[in-house]
């Protein structure tokens, strides 16, 4: 008999804990908790199921469908959900939902739905949990903006590296890096049996200290944005400018011949001798001097800087405001 009320008294234990693990669930899980019938009717509800929608006693919801509770795009969605957990028997799991309140709110959740069975293991409708990720969903947004910001400063730093302050252009060791690549390009072009070839150009403003010292450093600047701009304008796209010095400046122009970097040359100085600049009501008329060279597949980059470089020296010599 002792052994029976033991029994007796350990199943209705066990019964007992069971219902208290149940409500204590229930009534104090952060995360929703909700259970419905085959019509996807509510049948039992966690307290934090029912205050996402402002109510306080879990039973408010008993009989009530999501189409009562969201937007009706939303409720048909999870009405699929439901149809298809009860035909397959197959769980969803973490799926990510988003719902906008009434007041533009907008909420995020994790969310998982399971197939709800009877004691004889047939389906009788759905249970479900969500979490709330709303925080969680700022901060990646937090975080992406941040990493826009990170990589638009990181695609300006090394735009900084390689420009120019003052001129706007390519700066010198941009110039070595881009005319090595070129090189390199035009080397396996010309190896196929193209006959394709680039050219350089070296540029030097004439008299540029007897201006400076004239004028003062601050013309002086203004002078070399001056040159700067003319010479972009007057070139492709495809070709790559540079100040390469303090007064001196340098064009890779890519698939041109000794001939068309004459002709560019010669187009650069009569621009620039024709667009002066004005001071104290004073026109300020600039010229340059130009060396160019064409690549040979024989020469490295410091032997075409050489050659462009001893026709600048020429142009200088021979009276400066011409081209070689």
């Amino acid at each position: 008999m002792a052994n029976k009320d033991n029994e007796a008294s350990a199943f209705e234990a066990c019964v007992l804990s069971q219902t208290k693990i149940i409500e204590t669930i229930m009534e104090n899980s952060q995360d929703t908790i909700y259970f419905k019938d085959k019509d996807s009717r509510f049948l039992f509800n966690s307290r934090a199921h029912v205050c996402q929608f402002g109510l306080e006693d879990p039973r408010a919801l008993i009989g009530k469908s999501d189409y009562d509770l969201y937007p009706r795009d939303f409720a048909e969605s999870a009405r699929r959900d439901e149809e298809e957990i009860m035909r397959t028997g197959k769980p969803i799991i973490g799926r990510i939902e988003r719902w906008i309140k009434d007041n533009g709110e907008v909420v995020w959740f994790s969310a998982s739905k399971y197939p709800l069975y009877d004691d004889d293991g047939q389906i009788l409708g759905t249970w479900g949990t969500t979490r709330d990720i709303t925080d969680l969903k700022k901060a990646e947004k937090e975080l992406e903006l941040v990493n826009r910001e990170y990589e638009a400063l990181n695609t300006k730093l090394k735009e900084l590296s390689v420009i120019d302050e003052l001129s706007g252009l390519y700066n010198r060791r941009h110039f070595y890096d881009t005319l090595s690549k070129t090189m390199k390009i035009f080397s396996r072009v010309r190896g196929r049996g193209y006959a394709s070839s680039f050219s350089l150009v070296l540029i030097d403003i004439d008299d540029f200290k007897y201006i400076n010292d004239e004028y003062g450093h601050v013309f002086g600047d203004i002078a070399i944005r001056h040159v700067s701009q003319l010479l972009r304008a007057q070139t492709r796209l495809s070709d790559y400018v540079f100040r390469y010095g303090g007064d001196e400046y340098a064009i890779i122009l890519p698939d041109t011949d000794i001939k068309g970097a004459k002709e560019l040359g010669e187009r650069l100085r009569k621009t620039i001798a024709s667009t002066p600049l004005t001071r104290d009501g004073k026109d300020i008329t600039l010229k340059i001097s130009v060396g160019t060279a064409t690549y040979d597949e024989q020469v490295d980059a410091m032997d075409i800087v050489q050659q462009a470089d001893q026709k600048l020296y020429e142009a200088k010599n021979n009276g400066k405001n011409q081209v070689c």
